[in-house]
């Protein structure tokens, strides 16, 4: 399934506004981005498959350095030598018709924070305990909505939901494109407030046992 490269681009520019990391940069057909954090020293993300990915493929032999690719983990192994994995799949979707917003229950708590240009909203219980957040930045006409978390005591309780509506409102552009990359879990609470999937997301690093 093709997606469009532009959308990915500013799509990942968002998430990296919401993670506090640097600008992806133009690399080998796709995009760079020195996360250089615990667990990863960097990533690159290709909209399609393309020589460029397989090149760097070819040239990478160290951990911590992943390839990611709007297809299917088939197609990302076709491309790279034995030593690269799979990571767990992800999926990139985007909304249709958005259902009515849940009601929250009395004994829950919503709050929108705003730092810079990353609006975090946060469900929590009257001791205090956050039983929901969740994270969008804008970019270019992309909403980007990012780590959409219910804590296991409080879910199937529409929170996630209720996150997700909030986070909607704040949009400076009300004809900016949202978009979201997804768990396996998390495919299908978007599917319920009628989000589709336009393409896998799929991760490979270089395993070395």
């Amino acid at each position: 399934m093709t997606v469009d490269t532009q959308l990915i681009g500013s799509w990942l520019r968002a998430r990296s506004i919401c993670h506090g990391l640097p600008a992806p940069l133009p690399d080998h057909g796709g995009w760079r981005l020195d996360t250089a954090r615990p667990g990863e020293l960097r990533r690159y993300v290709f909209g399609a498959a393309c020589d460029g990915l397989r090149e760097l493929g070819s040239s990478i032999d160290i951990p911590l350095v992943f390839l990611k690719l709007c297809g299917s983990g088939e197609e990302l192994l076709a491309l790279l030598p034995p030593r690269w994995r799979l990571d767990e799949p992800r999926y990139v979707m985007v909304p249709g018709d958005w259902p009515a917003a849940p009601t929250l229950a009395p004994e829950y708590t919503l709050r929108l924070t705003r730092t810079g240009a990353v609006t975090t909203a946060r469900i929590v219980t009257a001791d205090g305990a956050v039983a929901a957040t969740g994270h969008a930045a804008e970019w270019a006409g992309v909403f980007v909505y990012d780590r959409i978390e219910t804590a296991p005591a409080h879910r199937r309780r529409g929170l996630g939901a209720c996150v997700m509506h909030a986070l909607r409102q704040v949009r400076l552009d009300g004809g900016a494109t949202e978009i979201l990359v997804a768990t396996v879990a998390g495919q299908a609470l978007y599917r319920s407030l009628g989000w589709t999937t336009i393409s896998d997301y799929s991760t490979a690093f270089v395993d070395l046992r």
